[in-house]
């Protein structure tokens, strides 16, 4: 095969490879909340125990995406990449065959933990194979990632029934994790190095970055809302008077309005000069949809969420910039774990406050009012991440721990 034939052939399984992994990234979570009263009956989950599961994702998010950029570094991105894919299939299998509630729960955890890594390796895989292409290929990454999750909470119930039962219906995402897997088997030799021989970009070199610690706050809060969106809106609806089925669909269109809007960002993104002023709009919308929970919920929800499901565009900006703001495939592979890794830890604490806030006060007000407020702080950090600095230049390349 010819040289120009081989690289199209490689460029070819890695846009297919990253469009895979996307599929994988969220149907664990979302396919498991609209059967996870079935789950704790049939295992006899505690309480405790199904709080755990509720709150596993974000944690393992933030600990073990923090850990991808050396392990990487050592065996390679592809070939952790693929480990990650065959992972999330086992551990789905796992948590399906035990009758256990702890094996359960080690099988989740497994799988979980095997997302955190590729949630910090695809944008590391778009900087090294697309530098001129990062906000297409993160548009359509992002896009796929919003849409599985939103195929997953609908066809969750339905599917189970369908096979058979929640084992089922949970099991047939396993398949999917194989067949991603399948691209990395034609990618394992490693064409980028992600260790250059001098200045390597390290967790504490990036302590030292003002960007790093801006785009760390930005991607964690808009996590924390998103999460917290997804764990306390449709209760909030329904105590303003609206009811079960419409507040399902409510919340149903914050992801739908987010598969549009990584849409259009990934069109955009080539003709942009500047993210700031994407940044102002979607968090206005943001700031806009609060308002409109807080004063008036049960008016036109639909509309709420609507703004929400806009702001939410942050989340594909947050990943687009981890990309612009590192020089290198290996600054960037230590941004994102940087970023992801404290942002999900950020984003694993909020919803927890929201409900103590809720059953303190015995209201959402001060519940809402918070998520308002963090969104002038997402608008602030934004305003900084949308300056054109890298964090290899904040860190200098003569600093020892940069080195």
């Amino acid at each position: 095969m010819s040289r120009l034939g081989h690289v199209g052939r490689e460029r070819l399984l890695l846009w297919l490879g990253i469009c895979l992994v996307a599929l994988n990234l969220r149907p664990l979570v979302s396919g498991l909340g609209p059967v996870l009263t079935q789950v704790r009956a049939d295992l006899h989950l505690s309480g405790a125990l199904a709080g755990v599961i509720t709150t596993l994702p974000v944690v393992c998010f933030g600990v073990f995406g923090s850990l991808a950029p050396p392990i990487a570094a050592r065996v390679g991105i592809r070939r952790l990449t693929l480990v990650a894919m065959l992972a999330v299939a086992v551990g789905l299998v796992v948590r399906v065959v035990s009758g256990s509630g702890l094996v359960f729960v080690l099988g989740s955890t497994l799988a979980l933990a095997a997302i955190g890594f590729a949630n910090v390796l695809i944008p590391t895989l778009v900087k090294l194979h697309f530098p001129r292409q990062i906000g297409l290929v993160t548009g359509v990454y992002t896009t796929l990632l919003q849409l599985s999750t939103a195929i997953a909470a609908a066809v969750s119930v339905p599917m189970s029934a369908a096979l058979g039962g929640w084992r089922e219906g949970l099991g047939v995402w396993a398949l999917v994790a194989v067949v991603a897997a399948v691209p990395w088997l034609g990618l394992l030799r490693e064409r980028v190095a992600l260790r250059p021989a001098v200045h390597r970009v390290t967790w504490r070199g990036l302590s030292h970055s003002p960007t790093a610690w801006l785009l760390a706050v930005f991607f964690g809060i808009q996590s924390a809302n998103a999460y917290a969106q997804l764990g306390w809106l449709p209760a909030l609806f329904t105590d303003a008077g609206v009811s079960k089925t419409g507040a399902g669909y409510a919340l149903a269109v914050i992801p739908a309005v987010g598969v549009v809007v990584s849409v259009v960002l990934a069109a955009l993104t080539a003709r942009l000069r500047s993210f700031r002023p994407v940044v102002v709009t979607l968090c206005v919308c943001y700031a806009v949809g609060y308002l409109g929970v807080l004063v008036v919920p049960a008016t036109v929800p639909w509309l709420w969420s609507l703004l929400l499901g806009v702001g939410g565009g942050t989340f594909p900006v947050s990943l687009m910039l981890i990309g612009l703001r590192a020089r290198t495939g290996q600054g960037s592979s230590a941004l994102s774990g940087f970023v992801q890794g404290i942002g999900y830890l950020v984003a694993a604490a909020v919803p927890f406050l929201i409900g103590v806030l809720h059953d303190a006060t015995r209201s959402w007000t001060a519940a809402v009012a918070v998520l308002l407020g963090s969104v002038a702080l997402l608008f602030l950090a934004g305003l900084g991440v949308t300056r054109v600095r890298y964090v290899e230049d904040e860190i200098g390349t003569d600093r020892p721990e940069a080195a």
